[in-house]
């Protein structure tokens, strides 16, 4: 039996919360969406937040609580999917691509340092596969930050304490990881120290997305959270939220799904972490490399995607034949679709074709992450 390269991992507590909703005959945004945004709230720890039916419907809502005049250049990397680009143009705003870093998909220093000549007044940030970008890359950008967390719920950056290049992450916002599950009080001292540490994603933007779509880090079956940490911006959200219709909010149907899976995220994330360190070792043994942070931190885990520098239909045929799925990592890209002027974004366009993701998620069992080790280890 073939293993896929991604799985929603739907399970029976899952069905069981849907059916729950499915029975009171309500499926229409009401009391499962309510609770979801209060799950969210104490664990994303934002001011104000709301359930949309897609992304792209949360990008739209951020883009217009920025209130960019007509016309406005937004910026976003020449990777990120199509819809971001979608939306985009139809509020009647014009795209920056930005090239990336291969070894990380992330923004590379030289585009982000093209930002101030372009014109751009609002930055997408999505991260590839989970990957965060280093928080110092984005101190002195000086203009709105909409962060994508699809992918990345859970990483964090460390940045390191004052004195040891702690200065970093500037007046990027800092986000302690929550202590939810771990027995007995957090010592305060500790706390304090890690706070001083990391930067989690989803503390990065004015606006963050927590995509809700299929094979995400939770799913809802589609739908998105948009969310604001800050009081100010939360202001801007609630005020444009009001204007919002019936179709605009996630159903209940989907947020009934959600809510059991934001519950045991971090437990999806232990187990994503677990798998990699199998598949790091063997791509350690292979010579083959993965994209990656460039800093420490707390990963998301959130794919297994390997840069290939040549082979890769001999690549995929090879898996194929030890019955492991593989995927383009970013066939559905706008680079790769063609919607990014030619010789624009160079790195992005060569990642496009060269990223392959293997199968990494909390549904692969013990003897499946083996065989996809194996496959790592030997691959041509």
């Amino acid at each position: 039996m073939k293993i896929q390269t991604l799985s929603s991992y739907i399970r029976r507590k899952d069905m069981d919360s849907v059916l729950n909703c499915m029975v009171t005959d309500r499926l229409a945004t009401g009391e499962f969406s309510e609770r979801l945004a209060k799950l969210a709230k104490e664990k994303l720890h934002f001011d104000f937040g709301v359930t949309l039916r897609s992304p792209a419907a949360a990008l739209a809502l951020a883009l217009e609580c920025l209130s960019l005049p007509a016309g406005s250049h937004v910026a976003l990397s020449a990777l990120a999917e199509p819809w971001a680009l979608k939306v985009i143009r139809s509020m009647g705003f014009e795209p920056v691509w930005l090239d990336v870093d291969a070894g990380t998909a992330c923004f590379s220093p030289a585009a982000l340092d093209s930002l101030a000549g372009s014109g751009a007044r609002a930055l997408y940030l999505a991260h590839p596969w989970g990957i965060m970008i280093d928080p110092a890359l984005l101190v002195e950008i000086g203009i709105p930050i909409i962060e994508d967390i699809s992918t990345a719920l859970g990483a964090a950056i460390d940045i390191g304490l004052p004195g040891e290049g702690g200065d970093a992450a500037g007046s990027v916002a800092v986000a302690a990881e929550p202590a939810g599950g771990e027995a007995g009080a957090v010592d305060e001292a500790a706390a304090a120290e890690q706070a001083a540490r990391l930067v989690a994603a989803g503390s990065l933007g004015l606006f963050t997305i927590l995509g809700l779509e299929d094979s995400q880090a939770i799913t809802a079956g589609g739908g998105a959270l948009l969310y604001a940490r800050a009081r100010r911006d939360g202001q801007a959200l609630r005020n444009q939220a009001e204007k919002l219709v019936a179709t605009d909010l996630l159903p209940d149907l989907n947020a009934a799904l959600a809510l059991t899976q934001l519950r045991d995220a971090d437990r999806f994330q232990e187990k994503r972490a677990e798998l990699y360190k199998l598949y790091e070792q063997s791509l350690l043994r292979s010579h083959k490399k993965a994209l990656m942070s460039t800093r420490d931190g707390r990963p998301a885990y959130y794919g297994c995607v390997v840069v290939l520098e040549a082979g890769i239909k001999d690549v995929r045929a090879y898996a194929k034949k030890k019955e492991v799925d593989t995927l383009l990592a970013f066939e559905g890209s706008c680079v790769a679709l063609g919607l990014v002027p030619e010789g624009a974004c160079p790195t992005a366009a060569s990642l496009a074709n060269r990223a392959l993701a293997f199968p990494l998620h909390p549904r692969l069992g013990k003897t499946a992450a083996q065989k996809i080790a194996k496959v790592l280890v030997t691959l041509p």
